[in-house]
């Protein structure tokens, strides 16, 4: 059942209505979202960058899978994971950088 059952209408000009849109596309937000975010106080954040670290922590699980799978059918039996840590060092270092920009 929807909560929010309550509507605000206002007027403005065609400029304010433009730069209103605009900023709610910037953010990534639907009008009523980022109006009622900004006008009770709440901070908008954009994280940017994080479609990177998602694609490259994607690759390193599935570079894990298909070392998992290789050992478990007895194809490897060492493998240099220095590669592999260092993709997932580049990708922490992402995240962490993100999260500074959020706080």
């Amino acid at each position: 059942m929807r909560k929010r059952n309550k509507t605000i209408s206002i007027r403005c000009t065609e400029d304010e209505y433009n730069r209103v849109h605009s900023r709610a596309e910037k953010y990534g937000l639907k009008l009523n979202e980022f109006i009622l975010k900004t006008a009770l106080g709440r901070k908008i954040i954009v994280a940017e960058g994080l479609a990177d670290v998602v694609r490259q922590q994607k690759a390193i699980g599935n570079n894990l899978n298909q070392l998992t799978r290789l050992a478990h059918e007895g194809k490897i039996k060492a493998v240099d994971l220095k590669p592999l840590l260092d993709e997932y060092m580049n990708a922490t270092a992402l995240l962490a950088k993100a999260l500074q920009e959020v706080k």
